[in-house]
C-alpha cells in the first residue's frame, strides 16, 4: 500500500505575492550574479541538460520549447496553491440507450446528462450506444456499446489530496484517459472478472469478453496489473490478454516514438509561407516526452505526462534533483506581443518527507536557468499570436521570423 505524503502550502498570501514578483524578476532580468552562479554550478540539471547532444539540433530546441514550456513553467510556481477537485463522477456524454442502476436499487432507469454518480452506482449501454464518465474534473470513461460498468469507489482523503477512483467492467469496452493526481497514494482503479489495473496517470482500453476473457492496452503512461496475487508492470505500448483462468500473456503493440513529434514540427514550421501552425495531440506529447525519457535517463524530471483539457493544460510529473517530490498543475496559456505568457491557476506538490525550502529553491533556480535560455531561443523563430486548448489536443500559431533559420 502506497504511503501518504504531504503537501507544504504557501505560509501566506503575501509570501505568494513576494515569491510571484521574485520569479518573474528572475525570468525578465536575470542578474549578473545569478549568471555567474550559473557559470560556477555546470553540473546542475539544467547546465547537463543543455550540453546533451539530443537538444543540440534547432529543431530539438523549437520542440523542447513547445512541450517543455508549461511544465517549466508549473515548477517554478509549484508552491502558490492547491487543485481543488469536485467529489463525484457525472455523466457527461450520452448517446443512444444508457440506463443506471442506482445503489440499493434493483430497476434499471434511463440515464441523464451530467447525471452524478456514487459508490456502487451501475451504468450499461446498449446497442449503437455509448456513454462517457467524468470523474474529479479530469478524468474521464468512455463506454462503448454493450458496457457495464460499476463504480466501486470514488473517494478523498486526508483533507481532499489523496484520491481514489476504482471501477469493474463486467463487460464490454471502455476507454480510460487517468490524468494523474499530485499525491502520490492517490490511484485510478479497473477491475475485471481476472484482474486489477491500477495507475496513477494513464490511457488505456480494457475490453472484457462474455466468458470474462480480458485484453489491456496501454496507450500512455504505465499501469501496474494484479493478477490472483502477483503483480506486474506493463508498459506503454503493450497489451496483455487474460484467460477466465487467469493465465496471461503480453506483447508489444508499439514503441513511443518521438520522430512523430520532429516530423510534425518540422512540417510545420517548413510549410509554404510565413505562418506558423502547429496542431498536437495529448497522445502525440506523451509518447514524445516517454521518448525523451529513454533517451536521457538522467533527466531531472520522470515520468512527466502533459493531458490536455477544454481551456487548460494538466501537467504532471516527478522532479529528481536534488529532491524527490511529484508535481501536478493545471494552467492556460496567453499570448502577448508575440510571446507566450502561463496563467497558472492550480499548483501542488506531494513529497514523501518534509524537504527543507533551500533544497527546493535549487530546483527551481535550476528550472529558471533553462526557461529563460528557451524562450530567449523561441522568439528567434517565432513571434506567436494564438494558443488554443482543447480537449485533447493544442494549437499553435504565429509568424515566422524573417530571419529564422531553417530546422535541421
Amino acid at each position: 500500500m502506497a504511503t501518504e505524503n504531504d503537501r507544504q502550502p504557501l505560509d501566506s498570501t503575501a509570501d505568494e505575492e513576494h515569491l510571484v514578483e521574485e520569479s518573474a524578476t528572475e525570468i525578465d532580468s536575470p542578474t549578473a550574479e545569478a549568471e555567474a552562479e550559473t557559470e560556477q554550478a555546470p553540473q546542475s540539471p539544467g547546465a547537463r541538460l543543455k550540453r546533451t547532444r539530443f537538444f543540440r539540433t534547432r529543431r530539438r530546441t523549437l520542440l523542447t520549447l513547445l512541450l517543455g514550456l508549461p511544465l517549466l513553467l508549473c515548477l517554478s510556481y509549484w508552491l502558490f496553491g492547491f487543485i481543488a477537485f469536485a467529489d463525484t463522477a457525472s455523466l457527461v456524454e450520452l448517446k443512444g440507450l444508457v440506463q443506471t442502476r442506482l445503489k440499493n436499487e434493483s430497476r434499471w432507469q434511463s440515464a441523464s446528462l451530467n447525471q452524478l454518480l456514487h459508490d456502487e452506482d451501475r451504468v450499461r449501454t446498449s446497442d449503437d450506444s455509448s456513454a462517457r464518465l467524468l470523474f474529479f474534473d479530469v478524468s474521464t470513461v468512455e463506454l462503448e456499446e454493450k458496457t457495464e460498468v460499476s463504480i466501486t469507489e470514488v473517494s478523498r482523503r486526508r483533507g481532499g489530496d489523496a484520491i481514489n477512483v476504482v471501477l469493474k467492467v463486467w463487460f464490454g469496452k471502455t476507454a480510460v484517459r487517468a490524468v494523474r493526481f499530485v499525491d502520490p497514494s492517490s490511484a485510478f482503479r479497473v477491475d475485471t472478472p481476472t484482474a486489477s489495473t491500477v495507475v496513477r496517470g494513464a490511457r488505456f482500453t480494457v475490453d472484457v469478453a462474455e466468458d470474462g476473457t480480458t485484453q489491456i492496452d496501454l496507450e500512455e503512461g504505465s499501469a501496474e496489473i494484479e493478477i490472483e496475487g502477483e503483480t506486474l508492470t506493463l508498459a506503454m505500448g503493450e497489451r496483455i490478454t487474460l484467460d477466465p483462468d487467469g493465465l496471461y500473456e503480453t506483447e508489444i503493440i508499439f514503441e513511443p516514438d518521438g520522430e512523430i513529434m520532429f516530423d510534425k514540427i518540422e512540417n510545420a514550421w517548413n510549410a509554404a509561407g510565413d505562418r506558423f501552425r502547429l496542431e498536437l495531440t495529448d497522445t502525440e506529447v506523451n509518447q514524445y516526452l516517454a521518448f525523451v525519457g529513454q533517451q536521457q535517463p538522467d533527466f531531472f524530471l520522470r515520468d512527466i505526462q502533459l493531458w490536455f483539457v477544454e481551456g487548460e493544460a494538466r501537467a504532471a510529473a516527478t522532479v529528481t534533483q536534488p529532491a524527490r517530490f511529484d508535481l501536478s498543475a493545471a494552467l492556460g496559456v496567453q499570448v502577448q506581443n508575440g510571446k507566450i505568457e502561463p496563467d497558472i491557476r492550480n499548483v501542488a506538490a506531494g513529497v514523501a518527507l518534509p524537504v527543507p525550502k533551500s533544497v527546493l529553491n535549487t530546483a527551481l533556480d535550476a528550472v529558471l536557468g533553462q526557461l529563460e535560455e528557451y524562450l530567449d531561443q523561441a522568439y528567434t523563430y517565432v513571434k506567436f499570436d494564438e494558443v488554443q486548448i482543447k480537449d485533447g489536443y493544442i494549437i499553435i500559431t504565429g509568424q515566422k521570423q524573417p530571419d529564422a533559420p531553417p530546422l535541421d
